[in-house]
């Protein structure tokens, strides 16, 4: 297989991955909404049909970007022509208004814990969409792999860096399966019901931006995926004026971007 048909199949593959992750939560939600879980009236349910209507605009985004020839390289990692400002502590209560349901659904405890001042605001420039996949994916595995317990969304300082920390107190990762959890397709030695891709695409997304993605895990205890925003002197945290040109194909493994 060429390097380009591999590259299709990996973009393909992640779109259809994402795809399918929104319209299950769409559906739980749904059926929730149905069960009367959220209210009775229009007020009562205006939070959840927000986070529902946000959903489905990402989704049509994420279609109409592979739809389009000239973005379609962009379906992982980042798209120039989306590089935006935006506050990154809405960005991720967002994403936990939307995984919220999903974690009750599974039994979960699903917290978001912010700080009450950040030393540099919260403000970010990079791609909304892809940084979005990124969280997404990474509260996706921690949800699959957590059968009792919590599982903790944070956005902190350490120093002058911003820093979001995804903690679960899961199954935790085998230590021969840590240097290739975010390789394409890689579902390591405990049987996955997912495709192996959420892991390689937050990678991918946090390479493209500067970020610095890592994982700690003891297994039977749980796991921890920090991504760090490095500070940026008299710049916003994220995407400066160095984009990638080109569209890569990597292994994702740490430290080889």
């Amino acid at each position: 297989m060429s390097q380009r048909e591999l590259r299709n199949k990996i973009n393909i593959s992640a779109l259809v991955h994402d795809v399918s992750n929104a319209v299950v939560s769409e559906s739980i939600v749904l059926k929730q909404m149905i069960d009367g879980e959220y209210g009775s009236n229009l007020q009562e349910i205006k939070t959840i049909l927000i986070s529902l209507w946000q959903t489905n605009n990402r989704v049509i985004q994420l279609i109409e970007m592979y739809q389009n020839h000239q973005s379609r390289d962009r379906v992982i990692g980042l798209n120039p022509s989306l590089i935006n400002e935006f506050d990154f502590g809405d960005l991720l209560n967002n994403v936990y208004q939307e995984y919220m349901p999903k974690a009750i659904n599974r039994g979960l405890r699903l917290h978001y814990k912010t700080c009450t001042k950040y030393v540099h605001g919260t403000r970010v420039r990079g791609d909304a969409i892809h940084l979005y996949r990124m969280c997404s994916n990474l509260l996706q595995n921690a949800l699959s792999y957590t059968e009792t317990g919590d599982i903790f969304l944070r956005l902190l300082n350490q120093g002058d860096d911003l820093v979001v920390l995804i903690e679960d107190t899961g199954i935790g990762i085998e230590p021969e399966d840590l240097a290739n959890i975010f390789l394409p397709f890689y579902r390591g030695a405990i049987s996955s019901p997912g495709s192996g891709l959420g892991l390689y695409i937050a990678m991918m997304v946090a390479s493209d931006h500067g970020l610095k993605l890592s994982v700690d895990s003891v297994v039977g205890k749980g796991t921890i995926f920090t991504i760090k925003f490095p500070y940026q002197v008299n710049n916003y945290y994220g995407v400066d004026a160095t984009i990638p040109k080109k569209p890569r194909l990597t292994h994702a493994l740490p430290g080889r971007h």
